[in-house]
């Protein structure tokens, strides 16, 4: 496999498996700005009309279609699939395809740089994130998916350049926590290659030979052939058609749409707030906007029950499995 075939393959596996959500940080980002201005300039009315017009632009006056009186009522009916839509969004996903998969990020994305300087067009690109990153008051929401991202792209860019770590970066990078990292150094590890140097940092070639380790490392390949970044959406050439996002649970089970109907449809809720709803999609709507997706679904044993979403999966439509009477 050449160069170019290598970046093609890692671009399509990429965009079959991409499943961080740092569009939905985004989205939570705007919402509370909608609930800053409200405090700051103390007019609904004003702020109601703003924050409409900006989903409008965002998202496509196609989907006010109802009109909601209230902007939240708005913003809360953003689905996963448009939430990935805002040039923000797109922007740190493409600084996912780098930090994780060791894909080029579209530096032309914002002008920053050029293709005669690739290096310190993608430093640029991560620098960027950073400041997007540092930028967020504390305490506005939920940022998680940002920040492991940024710090991810962080510890790539700098190991790349033959620079040193941070604990952070790299827990990061290696998607675990940093409490697992901070274990491997301790003196009694033994086994770990990873160390601290004066600066109180990793060494890079160190980080780099311990990661190569992992088999869920994705080596970089972002300085390799003319490729240039893709979303998700785009990666394929072939048109698979329509795709959802799925929640999947810790045990690696997923709201399935015929394993998990019961007979008054589908289960959904945490417990005690339980709700049944009878159609998958609408169902799998109101799972994308609850802060974690709760379900109802059958054990190895056969026997129902909860089951709390920690990530979300794409899927293609005409691959879910049918459900009689009911279209995916």
């Amino acid at each position: 496999m050449d160069t170019n075939e290598l970046y093609q393959a890692r671009q399509n596996e990429f965009g079959a498996q991409y499943e961080d959500f740092e569009g939905t940080d985004i989205a939570g980002l705007a919402v509370r700005t909608g609930e800053w201005l409200e405090t700051l300039l103390m007019d609904g009315k004003a702020v109601n009309a703003t924050m409409t017009a900006l989903y409008e632009q965002l998202f496509g006056a196609e989907h006010n279609e109802e009109a909601p009186e209230n902007w939240r009522e708005l913003w809360g009916g953003v689905s996963l699939n448009d939430q990935m839509e805002p040039r923000g969004a797109q922007f740190m996903v493409g600084l996912n395809a780098f930090a994780f998969w060791g894909l080029r990020p579209d530096v032309e994305f914002f002008e920053l740089g050029g293709q005669n300087n690739i290096d310190a067009a993608v430093e640029a690109y991560v620098a960027r994130a950073r400041t997007l990153l540092d930028a967020i008051p504390l305490g506005w929401g939920e940022v998680s998916e940002l920040r492991r991202t940024v710090l991810a792209a962080e510890a790539r860019i700098r190991i790349d350049t033959g620079k040193d770590v941070t604990s952070e970066q790299l827990a990061a990078l290696a998607r675990i926590s940093l409490k697992s990292i901070k274990n491997m150094l301790t003196p009694k590890a033994g086994a770990s290659d990873l160390r601290l140097n004066a600066a109180g940092e990793i060494p890079g070639a160190d980080a780099l030979r311990w990661l190569e380790g992992r088999e869920d490392f994705k080596s970089s390949i972002w300085r390799s052939g003319s490729a240039v970044f893709l979303v998700p959406s785009s990666v394929e050439a072939e048109d698979v058609g329509e795709v959802v996002f799925v929640p999947v649970a810790k045990d690696g089970s997923w709201f399935d749409p015929v394993e998990c109907r019961n007979s008054r449809g589908y289960t959904i809720g945490p417990k005690g707030a339980e709700e049944p709803v009878e159609n998958y999609r609408l169902a799998l709507e109101r799972l994308a906007r609850m802060r974690t997706p709760y379900w109802r679904r059958r054990n190895s044993a056969g026997n129902w029950g909860i089951v709390a979403g920690v990530s979300w999966q794409r899927r293609i439509v005409q691959e879910l499995p049918a459900v009689e009477g009911e279209g995916a």
